[in-house]
């Protein structure tokens, strides 16, 4: 099991909202097994009710962080609708579920209908408020941010979903739009950066058709699709600046820039499944065919760093292919009550091709810089062979050897002493991985694993990826019908060295969660974990005109998260749910944002080192059954969120809510 760098930032937000939202309740009206009306079987349970959120401190990031403000919702709903013999007249089963609705900024509803063994429709809806506020790591206000909505459906048909032969069609459309700023950097590596305005526009469809069928004891699901993609953003430029989030740049005295990017990606996808008493075997294969066509055509005028007038214009286009095939077959042998074989081969194989080229015009100079590209190209065999043997029900033990060769491709055009050339470019890497774990159960209700890997690359294609490398892992599980314990330990050390780099890598992560369950109306349950992140990479850079070489980029994580709850019931009348979540990154202990120069001289690089954060949210909740289908609910739920090194970026929010909840 590998854990990269990227763990950290999935680790602290899925601890930070490991805890749901105080609302919608859980608790539902009505019941449980519904009423019968006619030749069907009823049962619904709708949440209507009050947000109210009270927020201090900055803003942006609320909003990126939790998003919920005040107003009325209906904050959760749910209908079941199934006939009581199966055999309805026009369907057997319709179920909606909603979530979020008026206002949320997390919405979504999902609709079911199926009448048996003829047809099943199945549709999705959701729509989400995105706000990201930019990085900001100098206290001031960022110049970049998005504040879009993202809004996605599914809608999939499936004809007799009972029978060996069925037929599938499909729909998937999604867009986002709204404003956003970003930046660009003019007229040279040195120049000013200009803030611009973009007015997002992304619009995605996807159709599909496919079939299941059997023949000579053989599954064989198979779908087509038609993949559609159009991204029409322009930008313009803000030199006058926006009050409170971008500061205003005085300078250019023109600007243009239109960026059209459409693509098609027709592809097949063919599924096998088969099986017997000895052996079983599945495969997945696809191929996609994508087609892509993209302009961006940017025009600027005004001083560049010294003054002088400069009128540019840059054209990147290109009309590209991407084709990519993969394919993967699994293969278990039973050889024995006690011996399971297991074989998996997988090829990965993407083509990007076609003519895209760059050019820059100076149209005071009239002068063109010209480059284009032509070929890129990765292909991935991989085999891995790996065996399971139990030797009683209170030991097991199982080992694997994974092999994967891969090959880099590309092919560039240069210019030589004023002539242009193509250049080819291959490099091949080859992963050996060995793994090597037993299982012991010395007590019922107690188990242990303990996994160990080694993997070494011959040749990694950038510093940061797997060269010599090994983990370790173990897990301990204790459980009862009213108590269960777990616990465990994963380490990860990775170092690789380049001819231009060096890269290492140490990841610890400690974790134990348990949960007990005392008597009928009472529960408790907890988690604890601890990741430890510890990163050494070569640098060098440009300052002052002068190239430093020698020094490292470093970086050190140490994230403690805990989530606890418990749950009580009062006379089957009242219910109370009550937790608690902390997510604190102590960095590497210090108190200023900037180092003891570990690594780099450089102030910039030494304030990078290290991002420590707190993060609390308790939160009660209690809902009260007035009668079999009315309850009353009640919650509050506190946000407080610190960067040590810039007080400004934290937020405190006291958000709560009252609603009510009932059954027709």
């Amino acid at each position: 099991m590998r854990i990269h760098i990227t763990s950290i930032v999935v680790l602290w937000a899925s601890a930070a909202f490991a805890q749901q939202t105080v609302a919608p309740t859980p608790e539902t009206a009505g019941l449980a097994r519904g009423e019968n009306r006619g030749d069907y079987n009823v049962v619904d349970s709708v949440e209507v009710g009050y947000r109210i959120a009270s927020i201090a401190g900055s803003l942006p990031q609320y909003r990126s962080s939790v998003n919920y403000g005040n107003g009325v919702r209906l904050l959760a709903s749910y209908l079941s609708i199934n006939s009581r013999d199966g055999h309805g007249k026009l369907f057997d089963q319709i179920v909606i579920t909603t979530q979020g609705l008026g206002n949320d900024p997390y919405e979504s509803a999902t609709f079911r209908v199926q009448k048996n063994k003829l047809y099943r429709y199945d549709g999705s809806w959701r729509l989400n408020d995105y706000f990201n506020p930019g990085l900001t790591s100098d206290g001031a206000t960022g110049q970049h941010f998005l504040n879009t909505r993202y809004q996605l459906q599914d809608h999939d048909l499936t004809l007799f979903p009972d029978s060996n032969l069925k037929f599938f069609v499909g729909y998937t459309g999604s867009s986002q739009t709204g404003p956003a700023f970003s930046s660009d950097l003019l007229f040279d590596s040195r120049g000013a950066i200009y803030p611009v305005f973009a007015d997002v526009k992304r619009v995605r469809h996807e159709f599909r058709v496919g079939n299941e069928f059997r023949v000579l004891g053989i599954r064989v699901n198979w779908m087509h699709g038609w993949d559609n993609f159009r991204e029409d953003t322009g930008a313009t430029l803000t030199t006058a600046g926006i009050p409170g989030i971008v500061t205003a740049v005085p300078g250019l005295t023109a600007y243009r820039n239109a960026s059209p990017y459409h693509g098609n990606s027709p592809y097949w996808r063919v599924a096998l499944f088969a099986e017997r008493n000895w052996i079983s075997l599945n495969g997945r294969f696809t191929y996609t065919s994508g087609g892509r066509n993209f302009v961006v055509d940017e025009s600027a005028a005004g001083p560049d760093r010294f003054g002088s007038a400069v009128n540019r214009q840059v054209v990147t286009y290109g009309t590209g292919g991407r084709p990519v095939a993969t394919g993967n077959l699994n293969v278990s042998v039973f050889a024995t009550s006690k011996l399971t074989l297991t074989n998996s081969t997988a090829i990965y194989n993407v083509r990007t091709q076609g003519d895209s080229y760059f050019a820059q015009y100076d149209n005071s100079t009239q002068s063109v810089d010209y480059f284009n590209f032509n070929y890129l190209g990765i292909r991935t065999f991989a085999n891995e062979a790996s065996l399971n043997y139990q030797f009683s029900p209170l030991a097991g033990a199982f080992a694997g050897y994974q092999y994967s060769n891969r090959r880099i491709s590309s092919v560039e055009q240069v210019t030589l002493s004023g002539s242009a050339d193509t250049i080819r470019y291959d490099q091949t890497n080859q992963l050996q991985v060995g793994r090597l774990g037993f299982r012991l159960r010395p007590l019922k209700p107690l188990s242990i694993l303990v996994s160990g890997e080694i993997g070494r690359n011959d040749q990694p294609f950038t510093p940061v990826a797997d060269r010599n490398y090994h983990a370790l892992n173990g897990r301990v599980q204790y459980r009862t019908k009213t108590l269960l314990l777990a616990g465990g330990a994963e380490t990860l050390y990775n170092a690789n060295s380049v001819a231009l780099s060096a890269y290492s890598s140490q990841s610890r992560k400690y974790f134990a969660s348990g949960s007990w369950t005392p008597r009928s109306w009472v529960s408790f349950d907890g988690t604890f974990s601890r990741q430890h992140l510890y990163t050494v990479g070569g640098i060098a850079y440009f300052t002052n005109f002068n190239l430093v070489q020698g020094e490292q980029s470093t970086y050190l994580s140490n994230i403690n998260s805990v989530v606890v709850g418990a749950r009580f019931a009062i006379r089957d009348r009242v219910d109370v749910y009550a937790g608690f979540t902390r997510v604190r990154d102590a960095g590497d202990g210090r108190a200023t944002v900037y180092g003891s120069a570990a690594g780099s001289t450089l102030a910039a690089f030494q304030a990078a080192q290290t991002f420590p954060i707190l993060f609390d949210s308790p939160m009660l909740r209690a809902s009260v059954r007035i009668t079999p289908k009315l309850r009353w609910n009640v919650g509050y739920q506190y946000y407080g969120y610190r960067q040590d090194f810039y007080r400004d970026q934290g937020f405190r929010a006291n958000t709560g809510y009252t609603s009510v909840t009932f059954s027709f």
